[in-house]
């Protein structure tokens, strides 16, 4: 018999090897995700697949059509602006409370996923880079005990996520937001050491809004 705990691992390990072909880009916004297909390619019983869609679904990083399943959403470029925007305030509160609460232990962790991030960067391995990325913003999102809080961030990245990886260049070519993002997190990270709550949410939302402006400039 299968215990809750080898359920949830089962989960996680499909939850992680369908965000990875996600990321190398296997699948196109409207591409529908079919858990037969899924569970081939993954040598994976649907069950677990179909767990870790739902939670993908819940998460934003998909959607569902009734009848038809889960599928890589189509997002805007004025849709993205407005998850960008919701970003610059959730994350920046984010910061302000990580700066309070932040223990010298995850701090540690979050300067080695930012090192990642550079590796990745270096490497221009854009698939590790983007989960570096994500793990930075999450990892700091659970650090402020605000699980409200951390479950709206980690959504409002998903979201936002997918239509830059998708829509845009930052993540395959030299360009200046991704190049300055490891020296951002920095940033953040040196103002939640000093316990400068105003700094690090300034920092942050300057993180963000600077990602922005990018797309913006992309789609002038």
């Amino acid at each position: 018999m299968i215990n809750k705990k080898q359920k949830e691992s089962s989960e996680e390990l499909a939850y992680g090897e369908i965000l990875k072909l996600i990321y190398e880009r296997k699948f196109t916004p409207g591409d529908f995700l079919q858990e037969e297909q899924l569970s081939q390619a993954l040598g994976m019983s649907r069950t677990p697949i179909n767990r870790a869609l739902s939670r993908m679904n819940i998460e934003g990083i998909l959607e569902r059509k009734k009848k038809k399943g889960c599928f890589i959403p189509v997002v805007t470029f004025e849709e993205g602006r407005k998850l960008f925007s919701l970003r610059i305030m959730i994350e920046g509160q984010v910061a302000w409370e990580a700066a309070k609460s932040c223990t010298d232990e995850i701090l540690e962790e979050l300067n080695q996923i930012n090192k990642k991030d550079q590796q990745a960067l270096d490497e221009k391995n854009d698939a590790i880079y983007y989960m570096a990325n994500r793990d930075f913003h999450f990892l700091l999102a659970e650090s402020t005990k605000n699980k409200f809080l951390a479950r709206i961030s980690k959504q409002l990245f998903h979201q936002s996520s997918i239509y830059i990886f998708f829509f845009d260049s930052f993540y395959t070519s030299p360009h200046e937001s991704k190049i300055q993002t490891p020296d951002q997190h920095e940033a953040i990270l040196q103002c939640v050491r000093n316990k400068d709550a105003e700094s690090a949410k300034a920092a942050m939302e300057d993180h963000i809004a600077h990602t922005m402006k990018m797309l913006d400039r992309r789609y002038q």
